[in-house]
């Protein structure tokens, strides 16, 4: 990776074989591509990227994330636009999983959870309990996941900050002024995270639900494929790139090596409640 200014909160993740640096401009089209929303379009190699008063970002092959910003635009903006979006076309390039969640190690764990769900889930406040109660930061919003030679499931760290409502920083014991704001306007602050040295064992992906109640379900089968499937971050853009069938047969070998259970929080548990069911489940899967 290229030597650049960088905000000392978020930073982009390292990747094997990628060269991720600025360059001065970048196209507003690719030829042929296809396109995934007003602000993104794809071919099966490229990824192009617009924010507009941000910049542009284009991901190629899995092997290079090109960085064009506009006038007046912060180092803070481009980093937090590029560890999302454009870092996800890079892994979707590689043919691996970004998934949408936050990932943790528990206290002598052998294997990570990725916590998934909806915004105003809890997911960030429950990671924030967690981390307090000595679970180990593995990433947050974009989860690279890789299958060892073996076919075990692996998860990569990331940005090391954590971005969270003021309500988790408050049960951290922290003023949220305190902190650094994700951007300005946005309303969440980033919370420094401890990075894990290297990838770990992916075991466990939960679903915390909006539509249920207080359940625990462990999913088998198609249910377990097609909450897998859901959480991925940025799905859109596997037919963009016509990669369907790949990134099929990565999920159905993730499917088969973790397990996937949907915790219902529909009745708003306090989080204290939610870190006890989490713990208790981990603990009771031996992973």
């Amino acid at each position: 990776m290229s030597t650049r200014d960088r905000t000392p909160m978020i930073t982009i993740p390292e990747l094997p074989d990628v060269d991720i640096r600025r360059v001065a401009a970048l196209p507003e089209h690719l030829a042929g591509a296809v396109p995934v929303n007003g602000f993104v379009e794809a071919t099966a190699d490229r990824l192009l990227v617009r924010m507009p008063g941000i910049g542009r970002f284009l991901a190629e092959e899995g092997r290079r994330l090109l960085i064009a910003g506009e006038a007046g635009a912060s180092d803070a903006d481009l980093d937090y636009f590029a560890v999302r979006t454009p870092l996800a076309g890079l892994i979707h390039q590689r043919g691996e999983l970004p998934l949408h969640a936050a990932c943790l190690m528990p206290p002598g764990g052998k294997a990570a959870v990725a916590i998934s769900g909806a915004s105003g889930a809890g997911k960030s406040t429950l990671a924030a309990m967690l981390l307090a109660r000595g679970w180990r930061f593995v990433a947050d919003e974009v989860v690279r996941v890789t299958l060892h030679a073996e076919g075990r499931p692996l998860a990569w760290p990331g940005t090391p900050a954590v971005a969270l409502w003021p309500d988790a920083i408050r049960m951290l014991g922290i003023t949220p002024a305190e902190l650094p704001s994700v951007r300005p306007q946005h309303g969440r602050v980033l919370h420094q995270a401890i990075p894990m040295s290297g990838p770990v064992a992916l075991g466990h992906v939960v679903l915390l639900d909006l539509h249920r109640a207080g359940d625990t379900d462990v999913l088998s089968g198609v249910d377990r494929l097609e909450t897998l499937a859901a959480e991925v971050f940025r799905p859109r853009q596997v037919r963009a790139m016509g990669r369907q069938a790949a990134h099929m047969a990565m999920m159905t070998r993730l499917a088969a090596q973790l397990q996937v259970w949907r915790v219902g929080v529909a009745h708003r548990p306090s989080p204290d409640e939610l870190c006890d069911r989490l713990a208790a489940r981990v603990a009771e899967a031996g992973r």
